[in-house]
């Protein structure tokens, strides 16, 4: 039987130029890649790479995206099944710990310092951030609204407690001292309840 060749064959390009795409950009940082690598890599003609991403910008941007989308995915199914915003909270700065070292945060902030970026790209970015800060900012949202913490500006309290939890790992990763997995773990527990003493209804 023949195969006649559709869109199921193009989704499957599209993967896997952005799975050789993605390795390629953890392993090298952003400006060290090349779409012809990329093409190499992945098995595909320019003509195919370019009809799916017509940019590396372009490239780089939707593995990003994607990479955010399933954080977010991989947090609202870990919260579904913890009751009680005071577990959900820990478990957030556990979510955050878990990914603390993902290069692709690492690339992205590579990129960013890149160059001059267009208006369109500085959307995209500032977007990625608030898709980011969505998981702290709807459990924040979630602790006012329960009467668990003290009612105050959202925005600041999302660029607070998002700002920390990143920082954790910033921090973590530039300090000589090697720190085992656990350790990290502990610095994001302590960090939450750090927090929650400051924020908790008394």
């Amino acid at each position: 039987m023949v195969r006649i060749k559709g869109r199921s064959d193009g989704e499957e390009t599209k993967k896997r130029i952005v799975q050789k795409a993605a390795q390629l950009f953890v392993q090298k940082g952003y400006g060290a890649v090349t779409m012809n690598e990329v093409c190499s890599a992945a098995k595909v003609s320019k003509g195919s790479l370019y009809h799916h991403f017509p940019s590396k910008d372009e490239l780089f941007l939707y593995i990003v995206e994607d990479d955010t989308e399933q954080w977010l995915l991989q947090w609202t199914q870990k919260k579904s099944s913890i009751s009680g915003f005071e577990e959900r909270f820990y478990a957030l700065g556990e979510h955050y710990a878990n990914d603390y070292q993902n290069p692709l945060i690492r690339a992205l902030e590579e990129y960013a310092r890149s160059r001059a970026l267009s208006g369109d790209v500085q959307e995209r970015l500032a977007r990625l951030y608030e898709s980011g800060s969505e998981a702290c900012r709807n459990l924040l949202q979630e602790g006012m609204d329960s009467g668990y913490l003290v009612r105050g500006d959202l925005d600041n309290y999302v660029i607070v407690v998002s700002g920390l939890l990143e920082g954790i790992g910033r921090v973590s990763e530039i300090m000589t001292v090697v720190h085992a997995p656990n350790d990290i773990m502990k610095y994001y527990r302590e960090a939450i309840a750090l927090l929650l003493q400051g924020m908790r209804v008394r």
